[in-house]
């Protein structure tokens, strides 16, 4: 069985349809684009001088590729998906782990453990500014033991005071990695010198997809808690049935989860579509397997008597053996709770599972994309934003 998405050839012409929506991950077509540029050798052909080049360059590829999509596909309707800044994923996971963590306290440390993790927190020194030095050793699960056999005294993270608390989430080991997971925290920033600074140009990204909506008569919707792939499928929700097709361009693997006759997703890196022949199978895999680029922990099958996995031979459960897990337990969720590991996988399900989204914020996101279109307007986008003429008038 094959759960991931299967590559076609690249697209260069497409069939036109009357009402054909065409839905773009902002974040991911400008991080593509922007990084595109990083290298000494790309920087150097470009004669890139500092972040106003940097900037001004990317505005005009990004403008190119909206209008190269047009060209192709013909829509009707644009979304620009967009990234809110207080995504609903963050706070459940904290919650999550503030209700799943035990914390063990004895004179010199903190034992931070839950399913995936546990560690030693002692702390070395604190300099005149308050600024605190921990050493941080991580505990194999078949050493926990001594935490209770010596009856420690014990209480979950979200127990403890709020500053105890945001001591440890703040705390990470000598790689960078924190001892408490947290969503995305364990993305590293792309390799390779930007002018401008990430910090910056996170902001700067939305705020170009706004001013250059309508010239396209697009809307570019954010929300607060919804991340790019929630206005996306919110989009799906609303418009599949009233569209002859929707695109979704993205080069994001969440998309191949979503299983509708005429929604088809675009890479915009290879320039093909990209289907999934089994995407209930991926769903399934993914969630057993977590996601590494989202920092969500696989399952974790302890044997509390030995310390080791049941099912795998690594500390977390990968996609080849989760796979191999489906075949033999279509009921995985029923194997979940009867195996104490329901508590991981909804947390995975939750995390992973566009439809998932908690239920007082699908009718705000399905409103946000049903938003009016803008009226077009070529004249307030060239410009301030340096996009050429020759494009706007294309």
């Amino acid at each position: 069985m094959q759960s991931g998405p299967l590559t076609e050839p690249r697209v260069t012409s497409y069939p036109y349809v009357q009402n054909r929506l065409v839905v773009i991950d902002w974040a991911s077509l400008s991080y593509h684009l922007m990084f595109s540029m990083k290298t000494p050798s790309a920087k150097k052909m470009l004669g890139l001088m500092g972040s106003d080049d940097e900037l001004l360059r990317w505005r005009n590829l990004m403008f190119q590729r909206v209008l190269d999509y047009v060209t192709l596909f013909n829509p009707r309707h644009i979304i620009f998906a967009l990234e809110g800044k207080n995504g609903w994923r963050k706070k459940f996971v904290k919650d999550y782990y503030s209700a799943h963590t035990e914390v063990y306290v004895d004179k010199e440390h903190y034992y931070v453990c839950s399913d995936n993790y546990c560690y030693a927190v002692k702390l070395l020194s604190v300099d005149d500014e308050g600024n605190q030095d921990f050493q941080v050793d991580s505990i194999s699960v078949k050493n926990r033991k001594f935490l209770t056999e010596q009856n420690l005294k014990h209480v979950k993270l979200g127990r403890l005071p709020k500053e105890k608390q945001d001591m440890l989430w703040a705390i990470t080991t000598d790689s960078g990695k924190p001892i408490i997971p947290s969503y995305k925290g364990q993305r590293k920033p792309k390799e390779g010198p930007l002018f401008v600074e990430k910090s910056f140009w996170m902001n700067y990204k939305d705020e170009f997809a706004k001013a250059i909506a309508p010239a396209f008569r697009a809307r570019a919707v954010m929300v607060p808690e919804a991340e790019g792939d929630d206005i996306v499928y919110a989009s799906v929700q609303k418009y599949a049935g009233s569209c002859d097709d929707v695109i979704i361009i993205t080069r994001d693997s969440d998309m191949s989860q979503i299983d509708v006759p005429n929604v088809k997703i675009f890479n915009h890196v290879s320039e093909t579509f990209t289907k999934c022949a089994y995407p209930k199978e991926y769903l399934d895999a993914k969630v057993l397997s977590g996601d590494k680029s989202d920092n969500i922990q696989g399952m974790a099958f302890i044997d509390e008597k030995t310390g080791k996995m049941k099912l795998d031979k690594a500390n977390q459960l990968g996609e080849g053996t989760a796979l191999t897990l489906l075949e033999k337990c279509p009921a995985i969720y029923t194997v979940a709770k009867e195996n104490g590991w329901d508590d991981q996988y909804m947390r995975n399900r939750t995390l992973i599972d566009l439809s998932l989204v908690p239920e007082d914020l699908k009718p705000v996101f399905i409103e946000a994309v049903s938003c009016p279109e803008p009226e077009r307007c070529d004249d307030s986008v060239a410009e301030p934003n340096g996009i050429s003429e020759s494009r706007m008038s294309s």
